[in-house]
């Protein structure tokens, strides 16, 4: 697998963003040959958020595929203008959140989780995003209102963003 432009931020990441984007509207066509270009420019990308969210390497791999055949028969509904990148990361992000809450039973014992990298993540936030737990079910194991749950969520995603402090 490749991935073409490994820096998520500047000018390496727009001109990946763009390439993806370009290509995405020949895969909505049903180009095959592009399908390929985008496999190989997002698939290394596509696999390490859906390992985050599964964790299983096996599993992982197999939900990857599932984004890919899943991609191919929406692309046709990606906007250029948006995201192209997002727009993918968003998919597997979707699929491997749906992997992990039809193959679990209940929230962990332990709530304590943290984000990959070593970086610290409020228990909030590791729930939901890396963990696939919905919203409610992370208020009710964290003994905290809905409405706290989405604030958290969104300070630490702010907090996760590249050039940004983390508190």
């Amino acid at each position: 697998m490749t991935d073409g432009g490994q820096g998520s931020s500047g000018s390496s990441g727009r001109s990946l963003d763009g390439a993806i984007g370009a290509v995405l509207g020949r895969v909505g066509q049903g180009d095959e040959e592009a399908f390929g270009r985008l496999y190989d420019l997002s698939a290394s990308r596509v696999h390490g958020l859906v390992h985050q969210v599964v964790g299983d390497a096996e599993r992982s791999e197999q939900v990857s595929a599932e984004v890919f055949v899943e991609v191919w028969r929406t692309a046709s509904r990606f906007r250029r203008g948006g995201g192209a990148l997002n727009w993918l990361l968003a998919v597997a992000h979707r699929k491997a959140v749906a992997h992990v809450r039809t193959t679990r039973g209940s929230l962990p014992g332990s709530t304590t989780v943290t984000a990959g990298a070593g970086r610290p993540c409020d228990p909030a936030l590791a729930l939901s995003y890396y963990e696939g737990y919905a919203v409610t079910d992370v208020a009710v194991a964290l003994g905290i209102s809905v409405d706290v749950v989405h604030q958290r969520l969104r300070a630490g995603l702010l907090a996760l963003q590249p050039g940004r402090a983390v508190a």
